[in-house]
């Protein structure tokens, strides 16, 4: 793994690991048969006739990073990603996964899976693990058949929140719960879509009480609420992208041959999509002279590859964008129509707000006290049609973390069977310095609440809502460019 420099466990390492892990989809989903391969969840491109869908059912939307697709998986004190060919990779230093406990000492989670990427923070020059859904939580794999914002709260509460408390967490990957919006707040997640300096579009959210959020952007992700975790490919779970970031990946196939102008080795190249058998070629592409002679130089690297390829509408003609290392097999040819059927119908981004702005149907009584509650983590800002506030020029307030105020802390009650799906339910307590860190019982409650108190954080610490000066900002002025 090149982002964090670990090393891919040996194989004779894995099998066992793989085992455990695909038992627990398999559980967790109540899936008959037998997993193969990659069994994360993976969204099907939109098109024009999704919207009435998307409008008519209870969906949430989310920032689509432009980062490395990883599952991750605690067990046995160890923390794994997986990548998309179910290669292991052991996080050292150990992130410290804990979770919430009635005891003196914090427990490690143990058989707990999520799903999620790893990205760049732009702010912090860090790789941040976002989380974007919930597998299982200490081996509890009810948890998949929650609904979805049932199951970003538990990864919140359970997974991300208690390691803010953990001083052996310093310094470990940071594992964060991604910003989701209600559809109907669709025009709030695209106004944190900014561009840097460099042309490219990046999700920004300095407001969290975690920290700030910074990372490159390609796009939206559409999730319905009301269905369990799907596995493979799912066609309730939709992706959007602008139609020039729409892309597709292909199997490259290289032919070496002599360009006769100048005499130097270079390629013919093929792309090829997945059929139902076997890899199907689809026809020559020009790619660029300059482009062909770097695949020639490295030709096995690069023939029968996994390459992203968008498609030009000017120039009639797929153009290259980078090598998927995390892939061995192409897109499937249905995924190749549906992206091409996007391109050509090109839902632009104000027609997708102007659809989705509008709420069709009053929200179920049992998910307004989350949806209320989630609104209150999320940063107001206006929306611009060039995904710029020319208003403000701070690009991202950084705080330093051990600045941030301790947020409020509770405990939702029982994971399995248990209700409290709820972010704010209940009375939350003020946490501050009382003696050296420990979990101790709230008072007033009948289950007594649980909660962490840390003697390095501030007394009086305030709830997650709270403001605090920044120790240092990072300013960046951001050219304009035309929107999505």
């Amino acid at each position: 793994m090149a982002e964090l420099g670990l090393e891919q466990l040996p194989r004779h390492l894995v099998s066992r690991l793989r085992d455990h892990l695909v038992n627990l989809f398999a559980m967790a989903t109540n899936h008959p048969g037998q997993l193969r391969g990659f069994p994360g969840s993976m969204p099907m491109t939109m098109s024009r006739r999704h919207l009435s869908m998307i409008c008519a059912m209870d969906y949430v939307v989310l920032e689509k990073s432009d980062g490395m697709r990883y599952l991750l998986f605690a067990t046995a004190g160890a923390v794994y990603l997986i990548d998309r060919r179910m290669n292991f990779y052991d996080v050292k230093p150990n992130p410290y996964l804990v979770v919430q406990s009635d005891g003196s000492e914090p427990e490690m989670h143990d058989n707990t899976v999520l799903d999620g990427e790893l990205t760049m923070n732009q702010a912090t020059g860090e790789y941040d693990y976002l989380v974007y859904d919930c597998i299982a939580i200490h081996g509890d794999v009810a948890v998949a058949q929650w609904d979805y914002r049932r199951r970003m709260n538990a990864a919140l509460v359970w997974v991300a929140q208690p390691r803010l408390y953990i001083p052996d967490a310093t310094g470990t990957m940071r594992i964060r719960v991604k910003d989701y919006y209600e559809k109907v707040h669709i025009r709030d997640l695209f106004a944190h879509i900014v561009k840097d300096s460099d042309g490219e579009y990046v999700y920004a959210n300095h407001d969290r009480s975690d920290g700030v959020i910074a990372n490159h952007n390609d796009g939206v992700i559409l999730a319905p609420v009301r269905m369990p975790y799907p596995i493979k490919a799912c066609s309730a779970l939709l992706k959007w992208k602008p139609p020039h970031l729409n892309s597709v990946d292909f199997a490259l196939q290289l032919t070496p041959v002599t360009d006769p102008r100048t005499s130097t080795p270079s390629v013919t190249a093929y792309i090829a999509y997945k059929g139902d058998r076997d890899v199907v070629r689809l026809r020559e592409v020009y790619f660029p002279s300059a482009q062909r002679r770097e695949w020639a130089a490295d030709f096995e690297r690069y023939n029968n590859s996994i390459v992203e390829c968008a498609y030009d509408l000017q120039a009639g003609e797929w153009r290259y964008i980078r090598q998927r290392e995390d892939k061995e097999t192409p897109n499937f040819s249905s995924t190749v129509i549906d992206t091409m059927e996007s391109i050509a119908e090109s839902v632009l981004r104000d027609e997708l707000v102007r659809k989705l702005g509008t709420r069709s149907a009053p929200l179920p009584a049992d998910a307004q006290e989350t949806v209320e509650a989630h609104k209150e983590m999320l940063a107001s800002a206006r929306f611009r049609n060039d995904f710029w506030d020319a208003d403000n020029e701070l690009y991202v307030d950084v705080t330093v973390m051990s600045r941030v105020p301790v947020p409020s802390r509770q405990q939702l009650g029982p994971l399995r069977g248990g209700g409290g799906g709820a972010t704010g339910q209940g009375h939350a307590s003020r946490a501050g310095v009382h003696g050296t860190g420990r979990w101790t019982r709230g008072r007033g409650h009948a289950r007594g609440r649980v909660r962490w108190r840390a003697s390095w954080l501030p007394a009086g610490g305030g709830n997650a809502g709270t403001q605090t000066p920044s120790s240092r900002r990072h300013r960046a002025r951001h050219r304009r460019g035309s929107a999505f």
